[in-house]
């Protein structure tokens, strides 16, 4: 009997289905890799700026190309995009393997760390577009919950499986199984239907560098008429001068100079992916009951709190209370953030857009990265935290005064409302992605 085609429900699921195990499985070696990665350049050069910059770099791919790369996914296919960035990742993280048999100079493995990061300002954006072409919109909020609390389990538990992978087996087996789970990852993007739509990555490249100029107008256009992802943008990049200037310092304030990771490390570490499974499962219920923009400044009010006890009181009890703290507020602002920007931008111009809101906010990242490891170094723990919660505290005003601590999802998509996005000018229209073959039918 001739098997009857998927229909696009199904087809849709069966994405779904894929888009999630790729996810879990690239982000699982990436949890090893994150974490064995500053432990191995401290145990080569006992520096914590050092420690932190190697932290620190991976975000400024972001930074410099961040805008460029959100155009490339708004204009590629992005399940081809998706594959070309697994593959690259993989033998990047395979050479960062091969580098650790002979002993490398801190210099070459944050090369290498930098290499792989301007891969990821490609592979985010084309994420995040992928979503809105292969979930539907009533399943959104699911869909962020869901990566967003996978990704808190893989923090709960990475740091316990980098401790372990760096004690027992070494840095060059986290790189080897990191190049592995990209390889994975690969194969399950490579399994979901085929878009009738997009040019050839390398279209699209030149497409990008041609449009660079209008597209990037085009985005910060879009961020200015809406208000509320304006004031996130803002907002954000504050933020990112607290929680992240002491994660990137985490492993310093608890090994110490000498690199010797204490079990306290994964402890503390899992603490932040428990909080975000949790507050991812509890989000998408929330969101059920209140707007995004009051999520959202709950969110960074608690955040303020939570970088305040250590402040108070260094230790490993109060730093495990703030990491799980932290987690949680991240996933409740995540989840209702995300799917508040799926539902206000056009999906054409999403990657874009969050190729400019990555850029912004992650351009502070390395500089407090760098910050802390001089506040902690020169004036200790309680200096690094009470200006961080002094800092955050700011940031939840921000947010709770602002136009995105007002944003709902209900204003937007209403009948009669006017679209608020128009193409970029000088640039070719996008093709909406709306048909889509099965496996059957690319038969």
């Amino acid at each position: 009997m001739r098997r009857q085609p998927a229909s696009g429900g199904d087809v849709r699921r069966r994405d779904e289905r894929l888009l999630r195990s790729a996810f879990i499985i690239s982000s699982s070696g990436d949890w090893i890799f994150r974490f064995a990665l500053p432990v191995l350049v401290l145990q080569l050069t006992g520096s914590a700026v050092t420690a932190a910059l190697t932290y620190a770099i991976e975000f400024v791919p972001f930074v410099v190309i961040g805008l460029f790369s959100g155009v490339v996914a708004d204009r590629a296919e992005r399940r081809r995009l998706l594959l070309v960035c697994d593959v690259v990742s993989a033998a990047i993280v395979t050479g960062i393997g091969v580098l650790c048999l002979v002993d490398p100079p801190p210099f070459l493995v944050m090369a290498a760390a930098f290499l792989l990061g301007c891969v990821r300002p490609f592979s985010f954006p084309a994420f995040q577009g992928f979503i809105t072409e292969r979930v539907d919109k009533e399943r959104r909020a699911s869909m962020n919950a869901w990566v967003q609390g996978a990704d808190g389990t893989l923090g709960m538990l990475g740091p316990v499986a980098g401790v372990a992978v760096v004690t027992l087996l070494g840095p060059t087996v986290a790189s080897f199984v990191n190049a592995v789970s990209f390889a994975v990852s690969a194969l399950l993007i490579g399994g979901t239907a085929v878009v009738a739509a997009g040019p050839r990555l390398r279209a699209s490249v030149r497409a990008a560098c041609r449009s660079l100029g209008p597209d990037s107008l085009a985005a910060l256009r879009m961020v200015r008429t809406e208000r509320a992802l304006l004031w996130a943008t803002v907002l954000l990049t504050l933020a990112n001068f607290t929680f992240p200037a002491a994660a990137a310092n985490l492993v310093y304030i608890v090994a110490g100079p000498d690199g010797d990771v204490p079990a306290a490390l994964a402890v503390i570490a899992s603490a932040q992916g428990l909080g975000a499974i949790l507050g991812a499962v509890a989000a998408p219920a929330l969101l059920r009951r209140f707007a995004p923009g009051t999520l959202m400044g709950a969110a960074m009010g608690v955040k303020a709190l939570a970088l305040a006890l250590p402040a108070l009181h260094p230790g490993v009890g109060t730093l495990t209370a703030c990491w799980f703290i932290v987690g949680m507020t991240t996933s409740t602002f995540i989840v209702p953030w995300r799917t508040y920007r799926q539902g206000t931008i056009d999906p054409r111009f999403l990657g874009r857009v969050v190729g400019l809101q990555r850029a912004v906010p992650f351009s502070a990242i390395p500089v407090s990265s760098l910050l802390g490891g001089w506040l902690v170094v020169e004036f200790g723990v309680t200096a690094l935290f009470t200006a961080a919660a002094a800092i955050q505290f700011l940031v939840w005003l921000g947010t709770r005064f602002s136009p995105l601590g007002r944003a709902d999802t209900a204003d937007h998509g209403a009948p009669g409302r006017p679209k608020m996005l128009a193409s970029p000018p000088g640039s070719p229209r996008v093709p909406e992605p709306a048909a889509v073959h099965s496996d059957e039918a690319r038969r």
